[in-house]
């Protein structure tokens, strides 16, 4: 394997890893939420759900960023 499709694959490996991390976080806050609300907690339900929200967005950014920057971006410069 030539020196850049091995960084490229490692650079992958990495930002998929902490994009799935922040989806499985998203995924308890999520659960918390849903615990929450079935409670009568509605406070703490919307609470964590909102930061269930924030997770799964910052996770799916992340592993979406990270193949746009090696696949589309890195190819033109």
């Amino acid at each position: 394997m030539p020196p850049a499709q091995f960084r490229r694959t490692v650079v992958m490996a990495i930002g998929v890893a902490i994009g799935a991390l922040w989806i499985a976080m998203a995924t308890a806050a999520l659960w918390s939420s849903v615990r929450g609300f079935s409670s009568g907690r509605s406070d703490w339900g919307l609470g964590w759900g909102l930061v269930g929200i924030l997770l799964l967005a910052a996770g799916g950014a992340a592993i979406v960023g990270v193949w746009w920057h090696e696949y589309r971006l890195s190819r033109d410069h």
